[in-house]
């Protein structure tokens, strides 16, 4: 019989690395990554240790890979780093929302500022202006997604753990306004009543004009009772609307309406369809339209690519007429309702960007453009702006919002190459103590 071949040393059975062995070890933290975890080294290989800072001496044990270097947990803070504070929250280390809290803030606005200078770097674009950091505060927070778990005759709400499916029962948190925060107890006896033990899902929560607008997501099947139950906390908790649908993203069932669900933009209302979509500070939202509006100064024909709801398409709409594109229905219903009522100057079109992006000829009725893709970026539509430009007309300004450096950094070398020259970008961070982070640019032709 023949025998298998042997394994190299270090491989499994399917040629992946193998799982290095569990150790405790003392490491030298050197920096914090793009994740926010601290990196070290261990015989040449790096280390990432959640909660550390550059500086801290640690305890740590290794668990797992991760990409090209090795997962530890964090034991023990043997000597403190510099930047090193105390966390201001009860729930940190075990919610997996916020993973900075430990650094210092000068230290932390820092290194969310860097997140976007590295990734420009690493596609050759470091010569590009970044400015300096905008901050959003705590407790600004307007729109929060809860998960949930019904276990025990009770009901956990909060957010999930770290790295972990596990829901963490907070009481409070310092990101979300007031309101969101105040809406956690009757959230939980509301569930507790309503779905079946072991059930759980998301409740997506949005402080509207209006107020609480309330969209559940779980399997249950509600009968009259249930409809009663949830009426009566809609009227107890004074929601603006409350919504209910099964997970899948399939039909959500109005359950209460007691008054318009509005946002405003630019003094026009628009009502979103249920968990929809919105930037998630009206203060970051308001600095991203400042500087779209600057950018695009007196353009007459505007395009409004991934416009969602309208949260730049209307007040774009007060100095010309704008091209509205989105993917969804439920967003572009909201929008077209308040173009119809309003009587803006403002067509829609749905249509899936990603597939199907803008070509260049579709492209030249428009002397500006803005942008403002999912995490996943615009390469194809980056694609079609970067080709060489038209006689005939087409854009002459730019302005990309992004919220991943990553993925804004690899579409900005896509345009760069077809001519386009980024003016600056501006980092603003409506992540507060987390990894992520919005930006916008600006970019002639």
């Amino acid at each position: 019989m023949r025998k298998p071949p042997r394994r190299p040393a270090g491989q499994t059975r399917k040629g992946r690395a193998a799982p290095p062995p569990a150790r405790t070890v003392e490491l030298d933290i050197e920096s914090v990554g793009a994740r926010g975890d601290g990196q070290a080294r261990l015989d040449g290989e790096p280390v990432f240790v959640p909660f550390t800072v550059a500086g801290d001496k640690v305890l740590a044990r290794i668990e797992s890979r991760r990409g090209d270097g090795l997962a530890a947990s964090l034991i023990e803070v043997l000597e403190p780093g510099p930047g090193r504070v105390a966390p201001p929250c009860p729930h940190y280390g075990r919610c997996g929302g916020c993973s900075l809290q430990h650094l210092d803030d000068e230290s932390y606005a820092t290194w969310k500022r860097d997140l976007l200078v590295t990734q420009l770097a690493r596609q050759g674009l470091g010569d590009i202006p970044v400015l300096p950091l905008v901050r959003v505060p705590p407790a600004s927070r307007r729109r929060a997604t809860f998960a949930f778990a019904r276990s025990r005759g009770a009901a956990l709400v909060g957010f999930n753990g770290r790295a972990s499916h596990s829901v963490i029962d907070v009481e409070r948190c310092l990101l979300l306004e007031p309101a969101l925060v105040a809406l956690l107890p009757a959230l939980r006896v509301m569930l507790a009543e309503i779905v079946p033990e072991g059930t759980s899902g998301d409740v997506v929560a949005t402080l509207t004009e209006g107020g609480l607008d309330v969209l559940v997501e779980a399997e249950a099947r509600l009968d009259l009772f249930d409809r009663e139950k949830l009426a009566a906390f809609a009227e107890t908790a004074d929601l603006a609307r409350l919504t209910w649908r099964r997970p899948g993203g399939g039909f959500a069932e109005p359950i209460a309406r007691r008054r318009a669900a509005e946002v405003g933009f630019a003094g026009v209302m628009v009502e979103p369809s249920p968990g929809a979509f919105l930037q998630p500070t009206r203060g970051g939202e308001l600095a991203i339209v400042e500087r779209v509006l600057t950018a695009v100064g007196e353009a007459a024909t505007m395009a409004d690519l991934y416009a969602g709801c309208g949260s730049f398409t209307i007040p774009l709409s007060r100095r010309g007429a704008v091209h509205a594109v989105e993917g969804e229905q439920g967003p572009l219903a909201a929008l077209d309702a308040a173009i119809r009522r309003d009587g803006l100057p403002v067509t829609t079109e749905i249509r899936d960007l990603a597939r199907r992006p803008l070509g260049a000829h579709e492209l030249i009725p428009y002397r500006a453009v803005v942008m403002d893709p999912p995490r996943g970026g615009a390469a194809p539509q980056a694609a079609e702006l970067a080709k060489p430009a038209n006689a005939k007309g087409g854009p002459h300004t730019l302005v990309m919002v992004s919220c991943n450096p990553a993925t804004l950094a690899r579409d900005l070398r896509l345009l760069v190459d077809g001519g386009w020259r980024p003016e600056d970008v501006a980092p603003i961070d409506q992540f507060p103590w987390s990894a992520h982070l919005e930006a916008v640019v600006v970019l002639k032709r």
